[in-house]
């Protein structure tokens, strides 16, 4: 049984044939479409109940069914999404498309090949590649290995410099190209609930997907409450760092860097972590062996308004269970928001949004924090993951307090491995039962049968996801975590 977690509402501009106008399929490319009066979320938005999907699957009807990588809503080549809906071209295909200058597989700079696939790296190519611990290549004053410039950390301000402390240790207050280091704090975090207006468009149908959203269904609150919570009491810090900016201001700035990193109180005092300019740690764990963030999103401004990526990062954000986290990735991830100043440097950001890709295998490694909770959060009390609720659907009410959680029925709507949308069966469950994947089939047709199915190599799929998050300034001040 199928059920439509997008929005299908009426469309005002499909053809007479029924086909919609072209839409570039950018895999990913954030939309936020302008409405007015966007209410915030609130989980007594989101639907609990959803039609049942009774259309017969097609290509070229917009909704990506399985054995399609994307549907634009017409059946043409040469327009992103082919005539027989898979992507013609995308930077990650492990194909080195025309405009691209290297193609590795992936959307994860720092590797030999940028994660928007338009630089190999290298020191030498003109491009100030940060990922791999560049400050500048080619550019007066730069070392050989583009790493370090020569009249920085001389403790002199010279020409171009905001600041100079003697050193070009990293993530001091003062970066190694001698400019002040800026970083963002997320003061808030949460999933978005099922919306028309905000995300990216993997499909290519002109509206953003959140299949992640509508599977969680009316859990959304519970789950909101938990990572916001984390981020007040200070045990959740969420952190953008900046490099190669080159408007301090972040007004204007075609060519700049956010490092997605995660951090650590700096002042033992937990609970102003979101105070404009508190002072914090960069997390170990998020930098590489360089000590640079392993997650970097190439990105621009254009007045005011930052967008970046593709980039591959990981999230690991609170449950509703006490000191249980869950952690996955967000594959093909992009950002964008508005920045403000206060004259002299980015004191926040506001109208966030990221949206991305999180596989089924990350999920399909999660317990199912639902029967903990059901269960008074006793230990090794769940019997399924939070996939399977997902795809099998979990419908419970808790006791005590009397609220009801209905999570799915839903399936993955992102095709990552560029065969075909794969299905994924699974039986429902409730108080008594637990959800159950049963089987697995390929986006070439092969069955694979079991629980575990999805760790099967050749199921490669993901939930297409949309977060919002504001965010304050912060004050780096070393390495912790």
């Amino acid at each position: 049984m199928l059920w439509e977690p997008r929005d299908s509402g009426p469309r005002s501009d499909v053809r007479p044939d029924g086909s919609l106008p072209d839409v570039p399929v950018v895999d990913g490319q954030p939309i936020d479409v302008p409405t007015p009066d966007v209410p915030d979320f609130d989980a007594a938005d989101v639907p609990t109940d959803r039609p049942l999907d009774t259309r017969v699957p097609r290509c070229g009807d917009t909704v990506i069914d399985p054995g399609e990588s994307c549907d634009d809503g017409n059946n043409r080549d040469g327009d992103g999404c082919s005539g027989m809906c898979r992507f013609e071209a995308r930077c990650g295909d492990n194909r080195r498309d025309p405009g691209e200058v290297c193609d590795d597989g992936n959307n994860r700079s720092g590797d030999g090949c940028r994660s928007d696939c338009l630089s190999d790296e290298t020191c030498g190519n003109t491009i100030v590649d940060t990922a791999r611990g560049e400050v500048c290549d080619r550019t007066p004053g730069c070392a050989m290995d583009c790493r370090s410039i020569v009249t920085c950390g001389n403790s002199r301000m010279d020409p171009g410099e905001t600041c100079d402390d003697g050193n070009t240790t990293r993530w001091d207050g003062c970066a190694p190209d001698c400019q002040i280091e800026q970083g963002l704090v997320m003061d808030a975090f949460f999933f978005d609930s099922v919306s028309s207006t905000r995300g990216c468009d993997f499909s290519g149908d002109g509206r953003p997907d959140n299949a992640f959203g509508a599977a969680l269904g009316d859990s959304l609150g519970i789950i909101n409450t938990a990572i916001n919570n984390g981020i007040s009491n200070g045990n959740v810090l969420l952190q953008f760092t900046f490099a190669g900016l080159d408007d301090r201001l972040g007004v204007n700035d075609p060519d700049v860097r956010v490092g997605f990193t995660t951090g650590a109180d700096g002042d033992m005092d937990r609970l102003n972590n979101r105070d404009p300019g508190n002072p914090q740690r960069i997390n170990r764990a998020a930098l590489n062996m360089m000590g640079l963030p392993q997650a970097n999103f190439q990105s621009a401004i254009t007045m005011n308004r930052i967008s970046g990526g593709p980039e591959d990062i990981e999230l690991n954000l609170p449950t509703p269970v006490m000191g249980m986290m869950f952690s996955f990735r967000v594959r093909r991830s992009r950002i964008n928001g508005t920045l403000m100043n206060n004259g002299s440097r980015i004191t926040a950001i506001d109208s966030g949004v990221l949206c991305g890709a999180v596989p089924l295998r990350d999920l399909a490694a999660v317990p199912n924090f639902f029967e903990l909770i059901l269960s008074g959060g006793r230990p090794g009390m769940t019997r399924s993951t939070l996939l399977e609720a997902m795809i099998g659907g979990y419908r419970v009410t808790i006791p005590f307090v009397g609220i009801s959680l209905n999570v799915g029925p839903s399936r993955a709507d992102i095709d990552l491995d560029g065969d075909g949308l794969e299905q994924i069966i699974g039986t429902p469950g409730n108080a008594t039962t637990p959800p159950q994947i049963t089987a697995c089939i390929d986006g070439n047709g092969t069955r694979i049968m079991g629980r575990t199915c999805v760790a099967d190599p050749r199921i490669q799929d993901a939930f297409s996801a949309t977060f919002r998050f504001n965010g304050v300034w912060f004050r780096p001040v070393g390495v912790g975590g």
